[in-house]
């Protein structure tokens, strides 16, 4: 089954309810865009007023791990309206949001088959040397690189082999205040370089979102555009 642009809309309805039902407060926006065997669900001005006060107090670890749990323990419902409705198997749901913008992605993958993306090959491999370039101040530099979606509003970049045994380590003994630190600095460090990425997208970088997955030693960089040139 292909797709239809009904179908995205009724799931993206579908998705903002059950948020709704979890949080007691849904999102504004709610909009979701299928790539092959990943859907990308946006979503927008979504906070409750108690991440709003924690959010204001800069208690950012305390925020991130109430909505990652409230969301982990939906993902069951999520994936399943998801793989219902669009008849395609979603196994893994991730999910990134910035506070700073009131905005969040969530991305649910079917593990089953990764398709290639076609793109320009000198692009890609200037594109991967930045990523690794910028990324090895950050963390672990990756032992490999994927574009999994790429267009004019959006560049999603799979890393392999990101993980080290510190990474892991703290994954074993649940620390979380720990990852949801490094995680944030992690992304603070590719946004302060954006212009770096500006320049090479030729696009102006309105969010920027990362997921990782220990599971699976993987994570995902995703870089959001808004619809000007940087020149």
């Amino acid at each position: 089954m292909v797709a239809t642009q009904e179908d995205l809309v009724s799931l993206s309805s579908i998705f903002s309810k059950i948020i709704k039902r979890g949080f007691g407060k849904g999102p504004e926006t709610c909009y979701a865009v299928l790539r092959a065997n990943r859907l990308y669900v946006y979503i927008g001005n979504f906070m409750t007023p108690s991440e709003e006060i924690l959010t204001n107090k800069q208690e950012y670890n305390l925020v991130t791990k109430y909505r990652s749990t409230v969301i982990t323990t939906l993902s069951e419902e999520l994936l399943r309206e998801a793989s219902d409705i669009l008849e395609n198997s979603f196994e893994t749901l991730y999910q990134d949001w910035n506070y700073h913008s009131n905005s969040g992605i969530l991305l649910l993958v079917n593990n089953s088959f990764n398709p290639d993306v076609k793109i320009e090959d000198s692009f890609e491999r200037k594109l991967f040397q930045l990523v690794r370039q910028v990324g090895s101040k950050f963390h672990k530099i990756p032992g490999e690189l994927k574009v999994v979606k790429y267009t004019q509003n959006i560049c999603a970049i799979e890393s392999k082999g990101v993980m080290n045994p510190l990474d892991y380590l703290l994954v074993e003994k649940g620390k979380s205040e720990l990852i949801f630190t490094n995680a944030r600095e992690i992304k603070k460090g590719y946004y302060q370089h954006r212009e770096l990425f500006e320049e090479m997208f030729n696009r102006t970088i309105e969010d920027l979102f990362m997921m990782w997955d220990p599971n699976r030693n993987r994570s995902y960089l995703i870089f959001i555009f808004n619809k000007g040139y940087t020149n």
